[in-house]
């Protein structure tokens, strides 16, 4: 898949460190939610609704988990991907072509995903055991 969509949907920079992860800001909003990092569709089962979808590039398959995302992040994807056409039509924001989302990232951190500024902010981890 990747090298099919690849050279129309170029993955972002693969060094990037920081708090800060850049990609293509492809739908309006703002949320604040653990992201659930996906490799497949042998991961769909853990979807929980809310959790800010992440996964390297998504499918027609991938649909139906959009309904329960609060927000989508990929490796790859611009504009006029699938990622950002079904995060429109969700009204949910969607930061795409990171090219390290699903290294940097890992399931239950909270992230805010900012797809007007295309930012994805890793948030500081507040849980602690007492």
């Amino acid at each position: 898949m990747d090298k099919a969509f690849g050279s129309m949907m170029p993955a972002g920079l693969q060094h990037q460190v920081g708090d800060v992860i850049k990609g293509v800001g492809a739908s309006a909003g703002r949320v604040t939610a653990p992201a659930r990092v996906l490799t497949g569709p042998q991961d769909f089962g853990t979807m929980q609704p809310g959790d800010v979808l992440v996964a390297r590039i998504t499918t027609p398959a991938w649909t139906s988990l959009f309904a329960m995302a609060s927000a989508v992040v990929t490796d790859v994807g611009g504009p006029l991907s699938h990622s950002s056409i079904v995060a429109r039509e969700y009204g949910i924001p969607a930061v795409l072509g990171t090219g390290v989302a699903t290294q940097r990232l890992s399931t239950g951190r909270q992230v805010t995903v900012d797809g007007d500024a295309g930012t994805v902010t890793l948030e500081q981890d507040v849980h602690r055991s007492g």
